[in-house]
């Protein structure tokens, strides 16, 4: 897990885990979003998080990746909210969590996402099946307008 403070527009976090873990793993955690002057993002601000994924499945049937937020700084373990989509049908809101399931026998795929309120994000890896000859590769880089 790399956990990581955004200071730079040029910053990045990678995660490599070769196998891919079956269990839900913290992959990368950006904590203090915009706590001093000199962070590249601020909380509310036209900020875009854009993740990068390298994957091979081996012998996985799938690998999921999961995005949560926190309004703290230094959220603890019980602080985490999963982040979630929206559906409106004859006047019902439904919210449902967002879940990146990846398939391919190999992937290269990029997921683009606001960040709104929060002070902290985590994002997580969790292969299911055998993990032999899997491989995943995250990269989150941040920009703010």
């Amino acid at each position: 897990m790399e956990t990581i403070k955004f200071a730079e527009a040029t910053d990045q976090a990678t995660y490599t885990a070769s196998p891919v873990p079956t269990t839900e793993t913290d992959a990368i955690i950006a904590k203090e979003v915009g706590a001093d002057s000199t962070s590249v993002i601020s909380v509310g601000n036209n900020t875009q998080g854009t993740l990068y994924i390298d994957f091979t499945k081996g012998s996985l049937t799938s690998c999921i990746i999961r995005l949560y937020g926190s309004p703290y700084a230094n959220p603890t373990s019980g602080q985490w909210f999963t982040e979630t989509e929206e559906s409106s049908a004859s006047g019902v809101l439904t919210i449902n969590p967002i879940s990146i399931v990846l398939t391919d026998t190999t992937a290269k795929k990029m997921w683009h996402f606001p960040l709104g309120a929060n002070r902290s994000y985590k994002i997580t890896v969790q292969g299911t099946g055998t993990a032999t000859g899997s491989s995943i590769t995250l990269v989150l880089s941040l920009r703010s307008n």
